[in-house]
Parts: structure tokens; C-alpha cells; sequence
């Protein structure tokens, strides 16, 4: 989404450069005046669709963003659950050892 956004965003740029003219500033300097004004209504233009798609975005841009808080929420149980499940295989192991160690000195005795 980020590079379709980039992408959007780049080729607005451009297309706003395209849409702009540079007018000499020297004595005497002329200008088409329906030029300008195709020019500024060009990029008017380019501006006011970038507008509707921003504003198409931006419902996905808030559900999106939900949804990575979401992760980011779930990610961190998800490493606590980790961290208590290998505290209790630890437990487990240990429990094993003794439990060995336990059967070898009933063994043993008998």
C-alpha cells in the first residue's frame, strides 16, 4: 500500500511540474494569459483528485492502522505466552531429572 501511495504521490508531483510554467522576469516579460490560466486550472484539477483518492483512503488507512495496533497487541501476549510456556518446559525438564533421579534410588534400594 505504502508504494501504491508513493507512486500516487510521485506521479502527482510530476504531473503538477508538468502543469507549471516558468515565466521569465525580465522588462518587458509577456504572458498568454489563457496559458495561466489552463496551467493553474490544470493543476487545480491534478489537486482536486488527489483530494477525492486521499479521502477514498482514508477509511483503509484508519481500518489499517486499527489492525496493526491490533497485531502489535497480540504480538506481545503472544511473546509473554512464549516466555511462560518456556519457563514451564524448564519446570517440566527439571521435574523429569528429578523424577529419573527419584526412580534410579527406588531402584536401588530394592
Amino acid at each position: 500500500m505504502e508504494r501504491d501511495y508513493m507512486g500516487s504521490l510521485v506521479g502527482a508531483a510530476e504531473a503538477l511540474k508538468g502543469s507549471t510554467l516558468c515565466l521569465p522576469v525580465d522588462c518587458g516579460a509577456m504572458v498568454n494569459v489563457q496559458s495561466v490560466k489552463d496551467a493553474i486550472c490544470s493543476a487545480v484539477d491534478v489537486m482536486q483528485a488527489m483530494a477525492s483518492s486521499i479521502c477514498l483512503l482514508l477509511p483503509k488507512v484508519g481500518k489499517i492502522s486499527s489492525l496493526a495496533a491490533e497485531l502489535g497487541s497480540v504480538s506481545v501476549k503472544e511473546e509473554r505466552m512464549l516466555d511462560v510456556c518456556r519457563d514451564l518446559l524448564n519446570t517440566i525438564s527439571a521435574l523429569q531429572v528429578t523424577e529419573c533421579s527419584l526412580k534410579t534410588q527406588i531402584t536401588q534400594l530394592k
